[in-house]
């Protein structure tokens, strides 16, 4: 047998790997970017580089949750449990549970277990909803800027199916969804031309905007008279500053084309402990437990105990809404001394947060924003993300977030003031 050094060169691998997957993903290039090696290799340590890039949370998980962790990993019993396989829909307890959360907090009606699949991660959901919902070379709809990791998932998913972007943000004028009467019309030209699935994130990753009550509503119409589904992901519901989108209290009940993504990744700082979940009609529940069978055959059966223990205990405490209104705060507060800092130390423009992590500008004089990331990062030291890969409107954009400092200012006025210097070179 020959073992020559050049023995990988005749191995081959799907299209969708060596064609459509090819080059780094916008989420690769993210991640990347922060990788240790690559910022030793600019001759930076780690703690001298200010992060606005990352996409996560950094307040502390609540320490109920952590002593519930504690609670299971300490009992035999518990723990053996835990080790078990659970339904594929996920343990019933929880999905009660999940219930009784999206009751209290949200005032969701009659919602049932029935209408709630547990998954690996709102990342697993997305892409499995997907394979249920369409056929394969059906477009599906997003807004324009959308999350990036939606180009990659709908590749992997289904890779003859095409993105079509919706426009929300004008890359001239830097608004969002000024004119929602012409998004709505794109909208429904993209269902006269066969699309069945729009997917809206609220707040958003990356502008950290909401779409108005007017256009959830008119959209959800829109599709629903074509026999379509409206998707919302919810990354960052609990992260909705002053302005709650109406769809957050709909029921699957009462709007059987709405489908939600939800995660405990940002609100519960959980972002290493993977668990996601949907909600929808039975009958979308019921085409998902037959794909989530050959995807992750049953959801984690350790983070749905401490999920479900951990939401009974805060109801019962009547603290559940307090802790998630005392985080969105936290945010909050940190959105606007971000803003702050950047209108002071920059002339570029942005968005006002919403809600979530993130504000998006345009690149100085139109620059291409790949370059002017890596341009900048290894003058000064701060981590931007280029906006490629979340949609034509930020194809000249980069996006900064503040959730990794929200418990560190001074980091985001020492990283707006590097960035001033730069500038004024």
């Amino acid at each position: 047998m020959s073992r020559g050094k050049n023995k990988d060169r005749n191995l081959c691998f799907s299209d969708l790997v060596t064609n459509a997957l090819q080059g780094l993903s916008p989420i690769q290039t993210i991640m990347k970017m922060t990788e240790p090696e690559y910022i030793a290799s600019l001759g930076f340590a780690s703690e001298d580089i200010i992060s606005f890039g990352g996409g996560w949370c950094n307040h502390a998980s609540p320490p109920e949750l952590q002593q519930i962790y504690q609670e299971i990993v300490s009992d035999k019993t518990l723990f053996h449990a835990s080790g078990r396989y659970s339904a594929i829909k996920g343990n019933l307890s929880c999905r009660k549970q999940l219930c009784r959360f999206e009751e209290t907090v949200y005032q969701v009606p009659e919602m049932t277990p029935d209408q709630v699949l547990i998954g690996q991660s709102a990342t697993q959901l997305f892409h499995d909803v997907i394979r249920v919902l369409i056929n394969p070379g059906e477009p599906v709809c997003v807004m324009d800027p959308t999350y990036a990791n939606y180009v990659n998932g709908l590749k992997c998913a289904l890779p003859e199916s095409p993105l079509w972007f919706v426009p929300g943000l004008d890359p001239i004028s830097w608004e969002y969804l000024s004119d929602p009467s012409y998004s709505l019309e794109v909208l429904e030209s993209y269902c006269k031309q066969g699309a069945r699935v729009f997917v809206v994130s609220t707040p958003d990753n990356p502008t950290s905007q909401i779409p108005p009550d007017d256009f959830i509503n008119d959209a959800y119409e829109l599709i629903e008279k074509y026999n379509g589904f409206f998707i919302v992901d919810y990354a960052y519901k609990e992260l909705c500053f002053d302005q709650e989108p109406v769809c957050q209290s709909w029921s699957p009940g009462d709007f059987p084309h709405f489908i939600s993504i939800h995660s405990h990744s940002k609100w519960l700082s959980s972002l290493g402990r993977r668990f996601g979940w949907v909600e929808a009609n039975e009958k979308v529940i019921e085409g998902l437990e037959k794909i989530d069978e050959s995807t992750i055959l049953s959801a984690d059966t350790l983070n749905s105990m401490a999920t479900e223990r951990f939401i009974e205990h805060m109801i019962s405490q009547n603290t559940l809404r307090t802790y998630i209104d005392d985080i969105k705060m936290l945010y909050k507060h940190t959105a606007q001394v971000f803003t702050k800092c950047l209108k002071t130390c920059t002339d570029w423009k942005y968005l006002d947060p919403m809600g979530g992590l993130y504000t998006c500008c345009p690149t100085p004089n139109n620059q291409d924003p790949l370059s002017f990331a890596q341009t900048l990062l290894k003058e000064t030291g701060v981590l931007v993300i280029p906006g490629l890969g979340f949609g034509p409107s930020l194809s000249k954009g980069i996006r900064l977030s503040y959730g990794p400092l929200c418990t560190d200012h001074e980091k985001i006025k020492e990283g707006m003031q590097r960035i001033q210097s730069y500038l004024s070179k």
